[in-house]
């Protein structure tokens, strides 16, 4: 009989491991995760947990042996009540048939075009910023990526702070950041938290109802669905899914991008040349991915800030990974976070090196990167998010030059969420 698999440092008895994670969940997780284990136990909140630590392991769940595996219950719960009948929670023949559905909204055709909705959106963001501006970082790439989505999949018109997912979105990001005890409790129990909460989300799907019924062309996604026969609850989760989506992880991954930037001006002096070179105007979805060192910062940036830095999987029945035993039902936790800045595949790991991915690029696992997760169920919008970022980075490159504030920090919710008080300050 395999063992389970062994405690990761700092078990206290009775509360395991909750208190290091809710004082630090990152440093919590990255130390946890520098072991010369493959695996590690964890004991959070009264439910042993499983930290993968490796690339073989997390190719194991994610690929390999997918199919004996699904979206972790803790997931579920947390989400059920926002987006239940979305693809993110749906699970064999039901994910496989949403899958279908929305999956031509994301082919490579369909991907090029949202290009030119993602620089239109993109110059009318800068055109605001004079010299001398100071821009909130995380609001104004928070609209931008949310009214490009909103446009480009849904053919829906969100480009001010007022919309639905913007008065919602604070409630429902608190319920689910690690820092927070009710994180760790059922949605049921009375907390302050659970219960704004639960009125934002009761208040985000009554007026997402009304859009689903009366908003999207017929060759929108919205379209797309209604003709597939989704119900308009169903509809009502995608559209939150892929806009939350939006709003949380490619915003997080922008607003990092260009909080590296404004902290390393050699750097951004580079990116800017080489743009000026390669570029005859506006950036295209054509050009993008045939710019060397805009492609470097980018990937360079989703290692060291991955918005998904955790992936929660858990087995359908009592399994073997990386030799020892996993029961039925124990949530698995992949997380990009280690796995992105271990020591054994990145040299000097927390540095912010673009020029690693020049030339090849750097000599590592397949999973040992993984932004966009991995297996049958990576992320659906991996490209769109992919090319978005790029092209806003660009347009705002091409602008001028700018500083940070601050260097970039950021915090543990259900996706990174960076400091709210980082500032770009442009310099002419």
């Amino acid at each position: 009989m395999n063992e389970r698999p062994p405690a990761a440092h700092g078990r206290h008895p009775v509360i395991g491991h909750t208190v290091s994670l809710l004082r630090g969940p990152l440093d919590a997780i990255q130390r946890w995760g520098r072991t010369d284990e493959d695996l590690v136990r964890l004991q959070i909140a009264g439910q042993t947990m499983v930290l993968v630590t490796a690339p073989d392991p997390a190719k194991q769940v994610l690929a390999t042996d997918s199919e004996s595996y699904q979206k972790a219950e803790l997931v579920r719960d947390r989400l059920g009540t926002l987006q239940g009948n979305s693809l993110v929670l749906l699970e064999g023949q039901q994910w496989r048939d949403r899958r279908q559905t929305l999956q031509p909204a994301f082919r490579p055709a369909e991907v090029s075009a949202t290009g030119a909705v993602a620089t239109d959106h993109a110059r009318e963001m800068v055109a605001t910023w004079g010299p001398g501006a100071s821009i909130r970082v995380v609001d104004e790439t928070r609209t931008f990526v949310l009214g490009v989505l909103a446009e480009a999949l849904f053919g829906l018109e969100l480009r001010n702070e007022q919309t639905p997912i913007h008065e919602a979105a604070t409630d429902i990001l608190a319920r689910l950041d690690l820092r927070s005890p009710s994180t760790y409790l059922p949605e049921w129990v009375p907390t302050p938290t659970n219960r704004r909460f639960q009125r934002a989300v009761s208040t985000l799907h009554d007026r997402l109802d009304v859009v689903v019924d009366d908003g999207g062309s017929d060759d929108s996604l919205l379209g797309r669905m209604r003709a597939a026969g989704l119900s308009s609850s169903e509809m009502r989760d995608e559209l939150i899914a892929l806009l939350f989506a939006g709003y949380d992880s490619t915003a997080t991954a922008l607003s990092c991008t260009l909080g590296l930037l404004g902290t390393h001006p050699q750097i951004q002096a580079d990116l800017r040349r080489d743009l000026a070179v390669s570029l005859d105007g506006t950036p295209t979805a054509e050009d993008v991915h045939s710019l060397d060192v805009l492609d470097a910062v980018v990937e360079e940036s989703l290692r060291l800030y991955p918005p998904q830095y955790l992936l929660f999987r858990e087995p359908t029945a009592d399994t073997t990974l990386a030799g020892y035993q996993v029961s039925a039902g124990t949530p698995v936790v992949v997380a990009p976070w280690v796995l992105h800045r271990d020591p054994t595949f990145w040299e000097a790991p927390s540095a912010f090196r673009p020029e690693r991915w020049l030339d090849g690029g750097p000599d590592c696992p397949e999973y040992a990167y993984l932004p966009y997760g991995g297996g049958p169920r990576y992320c659906l919008g991996a490209n769109m998010a992919d090319q978005l970022l790029r092209l806003a980075v660009a347009v705002v490159c091409q602008h001028g030059r700018f500083r940070a504030s601050e260097p970039v920090s950021v915090t543990a919710g259900p996706t990174l969420a960076v400091d709210e008080t980082l500032r770009l300050r442009l310099t002419d």
